[in-house]
C-alpha cells in the first residue's frame, strides 16, 4: 500500500478539516518514515534481490522495528502524542492514532508480511508484495477511490479535478506493475 495511506488523509481532512495536511501525513506515514530511516541507518532491509519481475515483488524487506505488531503500538501512540503536542488538540490526536493504525492494518491486508516481532515470532498478514501483487494493487486502488469518493462528496469540484484524484488514487498504484 503506497496510495491507500496518502488517500486516507482525505478522509481525515473531510473528519477534521481544520488538522493541517502536513500533520495528516505524517500521521499516514510515520511507520514508513521510520522504515526508511532504519534501513538508511542499516537495521532494517529493504533491497531488491535482482530477481526478474516488479520491485516491490522482488525485494527482499525485513522490517521488525517499524512494522511488526509490538512496535506499531508504540508509532500509532507516538503519531498521537506528536498531533497533540503540535496542536493542543485531542481529536487530532485521535485522527492521527487512527491514521497510523490505518496504515498497519492497510499493510495487513496488501503489504510485505509482518510478524508480531521479529522473523522468528507468529508470521501475520497476506504479503501480497510478494504472493499476488495485482491483489494488493487492486486493494490499493479500491481504497484510494473510497477515499476520494468520501472526500469529494457533496463538494463543488471541477470534472478535471475529479478525473485527477480518481486517477491519482484509482489508476496509478498500477503503475507500480512496470516498476
Amino acid at each position: 500500500m503506497i496510495l491507500g495511506h496518502a488517500a486516507t488523509t482525505l478522509v481525515a481532512k473531510r473528519v477534521v478539516p481544520k488538522m493541517p495536511w502536513w500533520l495528516l501525513f505524517v500521521s499516514a506515514f510515520l511507520i514508513d518514515i521510520a522504515m526508511f530511516t532504519f534501513v538508511g541507518l542499516g537495521i532494517e532491509t529493504m533491497a531488491p534481490t535482482g530477481a526478474a519481475g516488479p520491485t516491490l515483488s522482488t525485494a527482499a524487506v525485513e522490517m521488525t522495528f517499524s512494522h511488526d505488531l509490538f512496535p506499531q503500538i508504540g508509532w500509532s501512540l507516538l503519531a498521537g502524542a506528536i498531533a497533540f503536542a503540535v496542536t493542543d488538540q485531542f481529536l487530532f490526536a485521535l485522527i492521527a492514532i487512527a491514521l497510523s493504525l490505518g496504515h498497519w492494518l492497510g499493510d495487513l491486508v496488501a503489504g510485505y508480511g509482518h510478524f508480531v516481532f521479529g522473523p522468528d515470532s507468529h508470521p501475520i498478514g497476506t504479503d501480497w508484495y510478494h504472493l499476488n501483487l495485482p491483489a494488493a494493487l487492486t486493494f490499493d486502488a479500491a481504497l484510494g477511490v473510497i477515499c476520494v469518493f468520501v472526500f469529494t462528496r457533496g463538494r463543488d469540484m471541477s470534472p478535471g479535478m475529479l478525473a485527477g484524484l480518481y486517477g491519482l488514487f484509482g489508476v496509478l498504484p498500477f503503475g507500480f506493475l512496470l516498476i
